[in-house]
């Protein structure tokens, strides 16, 4: 095995290595984020007014899109990969934005919340805000000739 900057040689198997936020990294890094967020929100009681409010919904999405994106980052190919990543990207955008708009025109304290999502607090919509930008943003950066691992099906 020899190394030389990111590329790795198995024998006659070449393995590229891209730097930076790839869609399987995005995927499996706040996959796993989510999933432990919405995990937590069943075992950690939280009230509106609190500084973040976890219902039982909004624990059950977390959970569902966490474990969702592991298994698209794990088994999915690249451009199916890419495709989820910016839908998970446009809803989180589409929550934080909804959030921000509702909490300028309606009263906080009721316990506001977009049916699922409680949108009471600044930086629940500030977290949407930074989820929908990094998947998106994931999602929309160009791809490089080097996110593949060349002779194997494994896409970084």
């Amino acid at each position: 095995m020899t190394m030389s900057g990111m590329t790795v040689t198995y024998g006659g198997v070449i393995m590229r290595y891209s730097k930076g936020l790839t869609n399987r990294r995005c995927l499996l890094i706040f996959g796993l984020v989510l999933a432990v967020t919405g995990m937590a929100g069943f075992f950690v009681p939280t009230q509106p007014g609190d500084f973040i409010t976890m219902g039982v919904g909004q624990s059950i999405i977390f959970l569902v899109i966490g474990l969702a994106s592991m298994y698209v980052g794990e088994v999915w190919n690249s451009e199916y990969k890419r495709v989820f990543t910016g839908a998970v990207g446009v809803f989180f955008l589409a929550v934080a934005i909804a959030g921000f708009v509702l909490s300028h025109f309606v009263d906080s304290r009721l316990g506001l919340d977009l049916l699922i999502f409680n949108v009471e607090h600044p930086w629940e919509n500030t977290a949407h805000l930074i989820l929908g930008v990094i998947f998106a943003g994931t999602a929309l950066f160009p791809r490089r000739f080097r996110d593949y691992s060349y002779g194997t099906n494994v896409s970084d």
